[in-house]
């Protein structure tokens, strides 16, 4: 039941004793509630909704913070609020403490609806109730407390730095690592996955998990730790670990969780976080450094993390100093590889011309084409070709001398099928299995080039 629906049954079917509770906790007047199909109308309104999230238990506005981000849910929900009755017992005898006090502080107060579901197979009532915080609710729940301060912290490289460090021969960055970073045909690959500031953040996520542990509640709604961090903290104000511990008693309810202080260092060590003491107190708040597209700022003349080579096409990277933006847009524009320990960045005209205009105007690019003549000319040679030569992926060519294979082939392929001239064809990779078919049907034999 989606939560406009839940609005109204709930309005239809809500007992009189509930309904004058809500009109009195929010402040409607008898002509508001008077219609059962008006009052869903006034319900969603933001009248005396400021007022009772004021009222509420730190606990509960983090619980409704967590249902919203949620949607429906059954009462089993609100066990991470209020305690639940036997544990053994039926759903009933466990869950009626939970309901009875959602329904006295929630619903009765205006902010949690409420209604029943049908459903399959036998149920008891209990099961059948649903429950969710209109979204128009959303803006006046409360924040996680945080303190406003414009100094930029301490970040830690540490981590990420011995991370793209491994490519020269660097030791591991972390212990067990399923995401290996290495180069293939020229470009930057964690594991399967090309490098990117996505894919490299998503590295980061993975080993600030592993390093925490496995958590496992098979909960609804509960989330792992780190998940609840991102969730929770800012990227403006400095959050500290006192404040996050009773975040996440409810955000990751159901699972151990680590001390909030220990959960943020790691983030921190990392490389995800931002640290800034306040009143000799640790805060914490993401590291956007790392993470942005660059500017259209023009770039010095010189980039510490950049040198000649010996080679008038190649450059010398520093892994230590490159911002992850500009490996990611070098990744995406040249060609890449290691020798002698040293990763060089030299240009390539099949990634220049695979890359959006935007990437071969950055300033990076602009840099490169100044500074090292080969690239240049490179680029200049895409941008006169720009617009004029298609370039296709996943593309396999065959060369048909026989003329009746070759009409064969058409009708079998279709549109997916391209003459290239009177010997070649050209096909995607997926119509090859339909290809081999028609050839091994003829008699024909295959014979494969491979570059």
């Amino acid at each position: 039941m989606s939560i406009p629906q839940l609005l109204h049954a709930m309005c239809a079917e809500l007992a009189d004793a509930d309904l004058n509770a809500i009109r009195k906790a929010r402040g409607f007047s008898a002509k508001e509630t008077a219609s059962r199909s008006s009052f869903a109308s006034f319900y969603v309104t933001s009248v005396g909704v400021a007022e009772n999230m004021a009222a509420l238990t730190p606990a509960e506005a983090l619980t409704l913070r967590l249902l919203h981000e949620t949607g429906e849910v059954d009462v089993s929900f609100f066990e991470r609020l209020y305690r639940a009755g036997n544990q053994y017992g039926t759903f009933t005898q466990r869950y009626k403490p939970v309901f009875d006090e959602v329904k006295k502080n929630l619903v009765r107060r205006g902010l949690v609806l409420m209604a029943e579901v049908k459903m399959r197979g036998d149920t008891v009532q209990m099961e059948r109730w649903r429950y969710a915080l209109p979204p128009e609710f959303a803006p006046h729940l409360p924040s996680l407390p945080a303190i406003q301060n414009d100094a930029p912290g301490l970040e830690n490289e540490t981590t990420l730095r011995r991370k793209l460090l491994e490519l020269v021969g660097g030791g591991p960055a972390i212990p067990n690592d399923p995401l290996p970073i290495h180069i293939k045909h020229g470009s930057l690959y964690l594991k399967d996955y090309p490098f990117s500031l996505a894919t490299f953040q998503t590295w980061q996520l993975n080993a600030w998990q592993r390093a925490l542990g496995a958590f496992n509640p098979n909960l609804p709604a509960s989330l792992a730790p780190t998940h609840a961090a991102l969730k929770l903290l800012d990227d403006k104000a400095w959050t500290s670990p006192k404040s996050l511990e009773p975040a996440l008693a409810i955000y990751s309810f159901g699972g151990k969780t680590p001390p909030a202080e220990k959960l943020l260092k790691q983030g921190w060590e990392l490389g995800l976080l931002s640290r800034l003491d306040i009143d000799h107190a640790p805060h914490y708040r993401f590291a956007p450094k790392h993470f942005t597209s660059g500017t259209n700022t023009p770039y010095p003349a010189t980039l510490n993390w950049a040198d000649t080579t010996s080679k008038p096409s190649a450059v010398k990277i520093d892994l230590r100093l490159i911002p992850l933006h500009d490996l990611d847009l070098l990744n995406t524009l040249t060609h890449l590889a290691v020798e002698n320990g040293v990763l060089l960045t030299s240009p390539s005209l099949i990634k220049l011309g695979r890359a959006a205009p935007a990437q071969r105007r950055a300033p990076l690019s602009r840099w490169l084409a100044e500074h090292i003549p080969a690239f240049g000319q490179a680029l200049k040679t895409v941008d006169a070709k720009w617009g004029q030569t298609l370039l296709h992926e996943n593309l396999l060519i065959a060369r048909v001398r026989d003329l009746s294979l070759r009409v064969q082939l058409e009708r079998e392929l279709g549109q997916r099928l391209v003459v290239l001239g009177d010997h070649y064809i050209a096909f995607p990779h997926e119509a090859r299995s339909s290809v081999e078919k028609v050839l091994k049907k003829t008699g024909f034999v295959i014979k494969t080039v491979k570059s």
